[in-house]
């Protein structure tokens, strides 16, 4: 089964996104920040993040550069925010970091299903 983790400081959203996700029939894991994320996900193996970019703690980049030090570079990894990025800062993130997509909150459903079966292939 696909697994899916989503990361998210807002446990209403990441509840959402998960019971949303488990209709899809993924298999979830949640994490609350980012320390707790780059504690599970290796054992976790997810197949795909969904990562929200504003959490306390460890920033987005913290989280990114924490996977490529566990060799985890080329895990999907999907953005989910209320942050809008210009064209460039999405493209070095999608460079730099393998973000193979971004979502905006507050998100329509269908779509981000749509988004996530498609990054997932």
């Amino acid at each position: 089964m696909t697994k899916i983790m989503i990361v998210d400081d807002n446990r209403d959203i990441a509840e959402t996104l998960k019971a949303i996700m488990e209709m899809e029939n993924y298999e979830t894991e949640v994490a609350y920040n980012g320390e707790e994320f780059l504690g599970k996900v290796d054992a976790v193996k997810p197949d795909l993040v969904l990562l929200d970019v504003m959490m306390p703690g460890l920033k987005t980049k913290d989280i990114l550069t924490g996977l490529k030090e566990k060799g985890l570079e080329d895990l999907k990894i999907m953005l989910v925010s209320v942050v809008r990025f210009s064209d460039e800062e999405k493209k070095i993130l999608k460079t730099e970091f393998n973000i193979k997509e971004y979502v905006t909150k507050p998100f329509d459903v269908t779509d981000l299903v749509n988004r996530v079966r498609n990054t997932l292939g």
